[in-house]
């Protein structure tokens, strides 16, 4: 069984830092092998639908003080996916990353830090904890708007391009 470490973000709020053998996007459950500061459970069953994120993670201690990168400008030009993607959850947390499983009707996807000194491999995104996605365009040039209806849960395009000043007011919004 291959180990994978993972930081499980609730959307409640709770994390759960611990190590998995058993996720897979398709399904509504997986266990965690969670640190004992965390709990004195051998493993513990989560509900896909409870969670806001997995982050597969380098290393279960991280670097709070680390700043990640906030914008796509000077980024490397190979990345696991050239489809560029910024998540805004419904807690006001961004992330910036790369996508190739995105997809507006799955349960989640995969985003890839787009900073390479992220401490983070993969981010398994639950799509109900999601508020909004930026996606670029596959002409490499603009983004669209995707905004997640509140009240139906799903997703409606905006035809107006994205602006790079867009990215400082995300951060602010905060």
């Amino acid at each position: 069984m291959i180990k994978n470490k993972i930081v499980l973000k609730f959307q409640n709020g709770e994390i759960i830092k611990g190590w998995t053998g058993d996720f897979r996007p398709d399904r509504d459950f997986f266990h965690i092998y969670p640190l004992k500061e965390y709990s004195d459970e051998d493993a513990m069953e989560i509900q896909l639908s409870s969670l806001k994120a997995v982050f597969f993670v380098k290393d279960l201690a991280g670097n709070k003080n680390y700043k990640k990168v906030r914008t796509f400008e000077g980024q490397p030009k190979v990345t696991p996916s050239q489809r560029k993607i910024i998540v805004t959850f419904k807690d006001g947390e961004n992330v910036y990353g790369t996508s190739h499983s995105y997809g507006p009707n799955r349960k989640g996807f995969f985003v890839y830090p787009i900073d390479p000194k992220d401490n983070n491999e993969r981010i398994f995104v639950v799509q109900s904890a999601v508020k909004s996605i930026h996606l670029m365009k596959f002409d490499g040039k603009s983004f669209q708007a995707y905004r997640k209806e509140a009240s139906e849960g799903k997703y409606k395009v905006e035809r107006n391009k994205w602006k790079p000043e867009v990215d400082s007011k995300l951060e602010n919004q905060k």
